[in-house]
Protein backbone atom coordinates (compact mmCIF):
# COMPACT_ATOMS: atom_id res chain seq x y z
CA UNK A 1 0.00 0.00 0.00
CA UNK A 2 1.18 3.29 -0.42
CA UNK A 3 1.16 6.06 2.21
CA UNK A 4 -0.74 8.53 0.21
CA UNK A 5 -3.79 6.01 0.27
CA UNK A 6 -3.15 5.52 3.83
CA UNK A 7 -3.03 9.51 4.52
CA UNK A 8 -6.46 9.48 2.98
CA UNK A 9 -7.66 6.57 4.93
CA UNK A 10 -6.14 8.02 8.47
CA UNK A 11 -7.38 12.07 7.53
CA UNK A 12 -10.42 11.01 7.20
CA UNK A 13 -10.70 9.08 9.97
CA UNK A 14 -9.38 12.05 12.07
CA UNK A 15 -12.01 14.62 10.35
CA UNK A 16 -14.74 12.63 10.95
CA UNK A 17 -13.62 12.54 14.92
CA UNK A 18 -13.88 16.27 14.41
CA UNK A 19 -10.44 16.87 14.73
CA UNK A 20 -7.87 17.91 12.29
CA UNK A 21 -4.49 16.84 11.15
CA UNK A 22 -1.36 18.29 10.03
CA UNK A 23 1.09 16.96 8.02
CA UNK A 24 3.78 15.93 11.07
CA UNK A 25 0.74 14.37 12.77
CA UNK A 26 0.03 12.45 9.91
CA UNK A 27 3.42 10.69 9.59
CA UNK A 28 3.36 9.59 13.08
CA UNK A 29 0.44 8.36 12.87
CA UNK A 30 1.42 6.07 9.76
CA UNK A 31 4.04 4.92 11.35
CA UNK A 32 2.57 3.77 14.31
CA UNK A 33 -0.22 2.05 12.25
CA UNK A 34 2.86 0.30 10.50
CA UNK A 35 4.57 -0.58 14.04
CA UNK A 36 1.89 -1.99 14.99
CA UNK A 37 0.98 -3.72 12.17
CA UNK A 38 4.36 -4.92 11.70
CA UNK A 39 3.44 -6.65 15.63
CA UNK A 40 -0.19 -7.90 15.11
CA UNK A 41 -0.39 -9.26 11.49
CA UNK A 42 3.56 -9.59 10.86
CA UNK A 43 4.02 -7.83 7.81
CA UNK A 44 4.31 -4.30 6.55
CA UNK A 45 1.31 -2.51 5.08
CA UNK A 46 3.26 -0.08 3.86
CA UNK A 47 5.55 0.18 0.60
CA UNK A 48 7.84 2.77 1.48
CA UNK A 49 10.06 2.95 4.64
CA UNK A 50 10.27 5.61 7.23
CA UNK A 51 13.44 7.47 7.93
CA UNK A 52 14.67 8.87 11.23
CA UNK A 53 14.01 12.90 10.38
CA UNK A 54 14.73 15.61 13.11
CA UNK A 55 10.78 15.45 14.26
CA UNK A 56 10.56 11.94 14.06
CA UNK A 57 9.77 8.94 11.42
CA UNK A 58 8.80 9.93 7.94
CA UNK A 59 8.27 8.61 4.62
CA UNK A 60 10.11 11.00 2.34
CA UNK A 61 7.78 10.25 -0.65
CA UNK A 62 4.74 11.23 0.86
CA UNK A 63 6.26 14.50 2.49
CA UNK A 64 7.09 15.60 -0.63
CA UNK A 65 3.79 15.07 -1.43
CA UNK A 66 1.58 16.96 1.15
CA UNK A 67 4.77 19.48 1.92
CA UNK A 68 2.82 21.94 -0.14
CA UNK A 69 0.87 22.19 3.31
CA UNK A 70 3.35 23.43 5.51
CA UNK A 71 2.32 23.30 9.00
CA UNK A 72 -1.38 23.79 8.08
CA UNK A 73 -4.26 21.03 8.59
CA UNK A 74 -4.19 18.50 5.74
CA UNK A 75 -7.39 18.51 3.17
CA UNK A 76 -5.92 15.26 1.50
CA UNK A 77 -8.92 15.73 -1.72
CA UNK A 78 -9.66 13.45 -4.60
CA UNK A 79 -11.61 15.18 -7.00
CA UNK A 80 -12.19 11.58 -8.65
CA UNK A 81 -15.13 10.84 -6.23
CA UNK A 82 -18.15 12.12 -5.21
CA UNK A 83 -17.65 11.73 -1.78
CA UNK A 84 -14.98 11.38 0.43
CA UNK A 85 -16.48 7.62 1.92
CA UNK A 86 -16.79 6.43 -2.19
CA UNK A 87 -12.91 7.15 -2.04
CA UNK A 88 -11.88 5.93 1.02
CA UNK A 89 -13.91 2.58 -0.13
CA UNK A 90 -12.16 2.72 -3.75
CA UNK A 91 -8.45 2.95 -1.30
CA UNK A 92 -9.55 -0.16 0.35
CA UNK A 93 -10.97 -2.45 -2.41
CA UNK A 94 -7.70 -1.28 -4.31
CA UNK A 95 -5.26 -2.01 -1.63
CA UNK A 96 -7.20 -5.51 -0.90
CA UNK A 97 -7.28 -4.47 2.61
CA UNK A 98 -8.54 -7.36 4.63
CA UNK A 99 -10.77 -6.87 7.52
CA UNK A 100 -8.18 -7.26 10.28
CA UNK A 101 -6.01 -4.61 8.12
CA UNK A 102 -8.51 -2.45 8.65
CA UNK A 103 -9.37 -3.24 12.25
CA UNK A 104 -5.83 -2.40 13.25
CA UNK A 105 -5.48 0.71 11.39
CA UNK A 106 -8.65 2.03 13.15
CA UNK A 107 -8.10 0.72 16.41
CA UNK A 108 -4.36 2.91 16.32
CA UNK A 109 -6.10 5.80 15.07
CA UNK A 110 -8.57 5.71 18.25
CA UNK A 111 -5.49 5.16 20.75
CA UNK A 112 -3.08 7.78 19.19
CA UNK A 113 -5.15 10.50 17.21
CA UNK A 114 -6.23 12.49 20.04
CA UNK A 115 -2.61 13.26 20.45
CA UNK A 116 -1.43 16.58 19.56
CA UNK A 117 1.56 16.29 16.41
CA UNK A 118 3.73 17.86 19.22
CA UNK A 119 3.23 14.48 21.88
CA UNK A 120 3.62 12.33 19.33
CA UNK A 121 7.18 13.52 17.87
CA UNK A 122 7.82 13.26 21.78
CA UNK A 123 6.69 9.99 22.13
CA UNK A 124 8.85 8.35 18.74
CA UNK A 125 12.00 10.54 20.39
CA UNK A 126 11.85 8.12 23.34
CA UNK A 127 11.29 4.94 21.28
CA UNK A 128 14.38 2.91 20.14
CA UNK A 129 13.61 2.65 16.51
CA UNK A 130 13.95 6.03 16.19
CA UNK A 131 16.63 6.80 18.78
CA UNK A 132 18.61 3.84 17.03
CA UNK A 133 18.11 5.34 13.61
CA UNK A 134 19.77 8.61 14.64
CA UNK A 135 22.96 7.55 16.54
CA UNK A 136 25.85 9.83 15.78
CA UNK A 137 23.66 12.60 14.79
CA UNK A 138 22.92 15.96 16.59
CA UNK A 139 18.99 16.44 17.72
CA UNK A 140 18.51 19.01 14.95
CA UNK A 141 20.69 17.35 12.25
CA UNK A 142 19.57 15.97 9.43
CA UNK A 143 19.27 12.41 8.81
CA UNK A 144 18.14 10.29 6.21
CA UNK A 145 18.97 6.60 7.72
CA UNK A 146 15.68 4.69 7.96
CA UNK A 147 14.35 3.18 10.94
CA UNK A 148 14.22 -0.69 9.70
CA UNK A 149 10.94 -2.44 10.20
CA UNK A 150 12.37 -5.63 11.85
CA UNK A 151 13.77 -3.28 14.56
CA UNK A 152 10.16 -1.77 14.70
CA UNK A 153 8.47 -4.93 14.84
CA UNK A 154 10.99 -6.11 17.49
CA UNK A 155 10.64 -2.85 19.82
CA UNK A 156 6.86 -2.67 19.52
CA UNK A 157 6.07 -6.21 20.16
CA UNK A 158 8.00 -5.80 23.56
CA UNK A 159 5.44 -3.32 24.39
CA UNK A 160 2.98 -5.62 23.61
Amino acid sequence: MKSLDLAHIVTHFVNQKGDTVSHKKLQKLIYYIEAWNLVHLESPLLDEDFEAWVHGPVVPQLYRELKEFGFNNLEVVNDQFDTVDKEIESIITDNNLSENQLGLIYSVLNKYSGLSSLELELLTHNEAPWIEARQGFAPHQSCNNIIPKGRMREFYTSLN
